[in-house]
């Protein structure tokens, strides 16, 4: 039996109806154009219609609720990456959020982790955070599943799988060349600027010690605006030119001690330095995804190499993060066991605490829109428009909490955190249904393309690209990325589909 999709889900049939992503995009937009105001009308938008919960003795039904949700954040990705044989950004970052889940369950530790005897109020309002977010995430998957199912009922196939023009992998990966030396450039040029190379920084003594005192030289790197802008679109492209150069080096391995292994390594090292190791994760998960689009991996071997990651994923988290701020615990014990530990008390899947951390110190007033403002704007420079870094959700959450927003990066306060804080229960219900659009289409797109032969690199990435920038709408922290992301794509359909010669074979 074959590891992808049965040749016969995605068969073309005579007269199939084309399915555009723009269409996806505009009936998501027009979802939220009638359920905000509909929030407003109906009470919904308003967050004190849940405030009741964080009154009172913390009831016991948040840790069911967060056990079930946790539960299907695992199991209903995992069903459908056996299914079709390939692995996917939207799983990924499911299963990841199951993990961020899993920090409800620690609070007794890291509620009392932070000074001020905060932990009660934390305590209290970890219900609400469960309930908005295992609400968000019902609402999603029940989207996401019934706009897959319809694109698949009704035959639509996208309109991007079909035409596949021979030349245009080639010219992939002179763009991801360039764009690497890019990239490069944008990643050393604050370590340079500034002289902190931050995973250097640390101290070899102290718990929490750095060769700056207690501030992160990661923020001391990204102080200025202008470097800030430019470690952040580094930041944002590194994980995807990484995948598709190491692609290409699969493709022929000889290419690894070439210019294109040159280039990954540079890019590796580079992103290592600069002490933020997600980009790094991405940058594997993206090369395992491309590579399961393009080869067929028995089912068992991805299903094995996902569980694999994500508790390797979760073991060096914790384990770096030891490193950096007590390593004395390395040393005693068992140090697997600490660092597991590690991930779910320190900063590292830290969301939950963060979240009622920022709402157990809110006033319950809405912030209708605030951050999403900031996301719209991230890309004009401060100097232009300092407003920006009012609106930006992080440094809002810091503010929240009376901390100083110039010696922080922000907070994490959920998935569904930045909804609620805007637009209430109204808000948790429209993202949910938006992004259960966006992720059902998506999904339909990628497993089409994974099932499609002859492969395309250029098209397979656009995809990956795209499910990226659709997770970023969680979250406007990281609206530059999604920007930078944007103009890449743009960049990439001038350069390398533009120019590409008129493919005369309809694949249809």
């Amino acid at each position: 039996m074959s590891n992808h999709l049965e040749h016969d889900d995605f068969a073309e049939k005579p007269r199939r109806p084309i399915f555009r992503p723009i269409l996806s995009i505009l009936i998501s937009g027009l979802a939220a154009l009638c359920l905000i105001p509909l929030g407003f009308i109906t009470g919904l938008s308003n967050p004190r219609l849940l405030e009741w919960i964080t009154m009172g003795f913390p009831p016991t039904w948040p840790g069911t609720l967060a056990g079930v949700a946790i539960a299907c954040l695992v199991m209903i990705p995992m069903i459908w990456i056996a299914r079709s044989g390939s692995l996917d950004l939207i799983a990924f970052f499911l299963m990841w959020e199951a993990l961020i889940m899993c920090g409800f369950f620690f609070l007794g530790i890291t509620a009392w982790n932070l000074e001020g005897g905060l932990g009660q109020g934390i305590l209290s309002t970890a219900p609400l955070v469960v309930l908005i977010n295992c609400t968000g995430f019902a609402i999603l998957l029940t989207v996401l599943g019934c706009t897959y199912a319809f694109l698949k009922s009704f035959g639509f196939r996208s309109k991007s799988i079909a035409p596949i023009v021979a030349g245009n992998d080639g010219r992939l990966k002179w763009f991801l060349r360039g764009i690497g030396f890019v990239t490069i450039l944008l990643l050393a040029l604050p370590m340079a600027r500034t002289g902190i190379v931050p995973l250097l920084a640390y101290a070899s003594e102290g718990a929490g010690g750095t060769a700056f005192g207690s501030v992160d030289p990661r923020l001391m790197l990204i102080e200025s605006p202008a470097l800030r802008a430019i470690y952040n679109l580094g930041y944002g492209l590194m994980p995807f030119v990484t995948a598709g150069l190491i692609l290409y080096c699969i493709r022929k391995p000889i290419q690894f001690l070439k210019i294109d292994g040159i280039i990954i390594a540079i890019l590796l090292i580079a992103q290592l330095l600069s002490g933020n190791r997600f980009p790094l994760a991405l940058a594997a998960i993206a090369t395992i995804s491309l590579l399961s689009m393009e080869r067929r991996i028995p089912r068992w071997i991805l299903i094995t190499a996902i569980v694999m990651y994500m508790f390797l994923f979760t073991v060096l988290g914790g384990f770096t993060g030891l490193l950096r701020w007590d390593k004395e615990q390395l040393f005693t014990g068992n140090p697997v066991s600490n660092s597991i530990e590690a991930a779910f008390t320190g900063n590292n899947l830290i969301d939950m605490r963060d979240a009622s951390w920022v709402m157990s110190q809110w006033d319950f007033e809405p912030l209708n829109g605030m951050t999403y403002l900031g996301g719209l704007t991230s890309f004009i420079p401060s100097g232009i428009f300092p407003q920006k870094r009012e609106w930006h959700l992080g440094l809002t959450a810091v503010r929240l909490v009376g901390w100083d927003d110039s010696t922080h990066p922000g907070l994490r306060i959920s998935f569904f955190g930045e909804s609620f804080l805007n637009f209430g229960l109204a808000g948790v219900i429209t993202l949910g249904t938006v992004l259960g659009i966006l992720f059902g289409s998506l999904l339909w797109v990628f497993h089409q393309a994974s099932a499609a032969r002859p492969s395309s690199l250029n098209r397979n990435l656009r995809i990956l690209i795209l499910m990226e920038m659709t997770l970023h709408l969680s979250n406007t922290s990281n609206a530059f990325s999604f920007w930078a992301l944007g103009a890449i794509l743009l960049i990439q359909w001038t350069l390398v589909d533009c120019f590409a010669p008129p493919d005369p074979v309809d694949h249809e």
